[in-house]
C-alpha cells in the first residue's frame, strides 16, 4: 500500500472534529497498556516460579478476589458519577501498584508476595481494560465505533509493544522490579490523559451531574434479563476456556524448553511483542475494514474459526512452534479481530449494561472462564497427559463458539435495528 493510499484510508476513517478525542483516547489506551506489559512478564515469570501444576490454585484466587472486588466497583458505579468514579478507580489501582513496589523493596520476592502479585496483576488487567472500553462505548456512537475503535484499540497494541521493549532495555539497567515503578508512573499518566478525554468528551445522554443508580450486582440481574446478554456471556466463557488452555500450554512448553528466571523472562517478552505487533496490524488496518464492510456475525466467527485450525494443528503435530505459534494467534486474535467488534456490540445500549454488565462479564465472567480452564486441565492432566486428548477438547469448544459466536452477532444485528430512533 502506498502512503498516500494510506493517508487516504485514516482520512476516511477520521472526521476533522474527532482527531482530538481520537488522539486522546488512542494516549490513554497506550498508557494504560504500556503499563501493564512493563509488569506483565514479571506475572508470568511468577507464575512459573510458583509452578505450572500451581496455576489452578492461582487462577482460583484471581477469581475470588475478582468476585470480592465486584460489588464494590457496582456501589461505586452506582453512587459516583462517571467523572468521578474513574479516576477513583484508576488511582486506587496506581496506589496498590506503588504499594507492591514498596512491599517488594523492604521484603525481596518472597513466595507469598509473589503470588498475592500474580493475582492482583491478574484481577488488574481485566477491571483496566473493561472500564476503558465501557467508557469508549459511551462517548462514542454505533457509527462512530466501526470507523474508530480499530484505531483506539492499536493505542493499546503501540503500548503494548513498547511495555516489552521499555523491560528488555530497562530491566538489566534499573532491575526487573523496579519496572513496577515506571508501570506506576504509567499510569499516572492515564490519568492526566482521562482529565484531558473528559474536557474533549461529550456526557451521556442521561443526567452527567447524577449517579448511576442501580444496585451493586446490577450485572447479573440485566444478564437474566435479554438473550443477547446470555450469549455474550457464553461467547466470552469459550473464548476464556480457549485461551486459558493455550495458557496453561504456553507455561508447560516455556518451562521444559528455556532455563533459568531471564532466559524465560525473555521469551515471555518475545511472545508478547510478536503478538502486539500482530494485533496492531489487525486493529489499524483489517478490522475497521471488516466492521464496515462486512457483517457482524461473520467477523465475531473468524477468531473461533482460526482455533478450530489451530487446535487440530495442535493434536498433529505438537511440538513447540505449533504451539507458541497457536497462542500468538489466539493473543492477537482476541485482541485485534474479536475485541474492538465484541465492545462495538456495546455503543447505544444503557449506561447500566456499559458500566455494570460489561464490567461483570470482563471480569467476573471472564476470570470464571480462567479458573475452570485451569482446573479442567489439571483434572485431564491427572486422568492423562496426552496432549492430544486437550487438543480434542480445544476443537470441540472452538466448533461451538463459531456456532455462538454468529448467534451473538444476528442477534445484535436485531438488537440495532429495533432500537434505531
Amino acid at each position: 500500500m502506498s502512503p498516500k493510499r494510506i493517508k487516504d484510508y485514516f482520512q476516511n476513517q477520521v472526521q476533522p472534529g474527532e482527531w482530538p478525542l481520537l488522539l486522546a483516547s488512542f494516549a490513554y489506551f497506550f498508557f494504560l497498556l504500556c503499563g501493564y506489559f512493563l509488569i506483565r512478564s514479571i506475572r508470568e515469570q511468577m507464575g512459573v516460579v510458583a509452578g505450572v501444576e500451581n496455576y489452578h490454585w492461582l487462577f482460583l484466587g484471581t477469581l475470588l478476589v475478582t468476585i470480592a472486588i465486584q460489588p464494590v466497583y457496582g456501589a461505586v458505579v452506582s453512587r459516583y458519577t462517571r467523572r468521578q468514579f474513574l479516576p477513583y478507580i484508576y488511582g486506587f489501582f496506581a496506589m496498590v501498584i506503588l504499594s507492591f513496589w514498596l512491599a517488594f523493596q523492604a521484603w525481596g520476592q518472597i513466595p507469598l508476595l509473589a503470588r498475592a502479585f500474580f493475582i492482583f496483576i491478574s484481577v488488574y488487567n481485566v477491571f483496566i481494560v473493561s472500564v476503558f472500553w465501557s467508557f469508549m462505548a459511551d462517548i462514542f456512537d454505533k457509527a462512530q465505533g466501526k470507523r474508530l475503535f480499530g484505531l483506539i484499540a492499536a493505542g493499546g497494541s503501540t503500548g503494548g509493544i513498547v511495555g516489552p521493549l521499555l523491560g528488555v532495555l530497562l530491566a538489566e539497567r534499573i532491575g526487573a522490579l523496579n519496572l513496577i515503578l515506571v508501570s506506576f508512573f504509567c499510569m499516572l499518566l492515564v490519568l492526566v490523559m482521562l482529565r484531558v478525554l473528559h474536557s474533549h468528551a461529550n456526557d451521556s445522554k442521561q443526567d452527567p451531574t447524577a449517579p448511576m443508580g442501580g444496585s451493586a450486582w446490577e450485572g447479573i440481574k440485566l444478564m437474566g434479563q435479554s438473550n443477547l446478554l446470555k450469549q455474550i456471556t457464553l461467547m466470552t466463557l469459550l473464548a476464556t476456556l480457549l485461551g486459558a488452555f493455550l495458557y496453561t500450554l504456553q507455561g508447560i512448553y516455556v518451562s521444559d524448553y528455556f532455563q533459568g528466571t531471564d532466559a524465560q523472562t525473555k521469551a515471555f517478552n518475545q511472545i508478547n511483542l510478536i503478538t502486539n505487533v500482530l494485533t496492531l496490524f489487525f486493529q489499524t488496518l483489517l478490522t475497521p475494514y471488516l466492521l464496515q464492510n462486512v457483517r457482524i456475525p461473520k467477523i465475531l466467527a473468524i477468531l473461533p474459526t482460526l482455533l478450530v485450525i489451530a487446535f487440530a494443528l495442535i493434536g498433529l503435530v505438537p511440538i513447540m512452534q505449533v504451539v507458541l505459534a497457536g497462542i500468538i494467534v489466539q493473543r492477537s486474535g482476541a485482541y485485534g479481530i474479536m475485541k474492538p467488534p465484541t465492545d462495538w456490540l456495546f455503543t447505544g445500549m444503557d449506561e447500566q449494561i456499559k458500566y455494570k454488565f460489561k464490567n461483570f462479564l470482563d471480569t467476573v465472567i471472564y476470570r470464571t472462564g480462567d479458573t475452570a480452564a485451569q482446573w479442567i486441565v489439571k483434572g485431564i492432566t491427572m486422568i492423562t497427559r496426552n496432549i492430544h486428548v486437550l487438543a480434542a477438547i480445544g476443537v470441540c469448544l472452538a466448533v461451538a463458539w463459531v456456532m455462538n459466536a454468529y448467534k451473538v452477532g444476528r442477534l445484535a444485528e436485531q438488537h440495532s435495528r429495533t432500537t434505531k430512533p
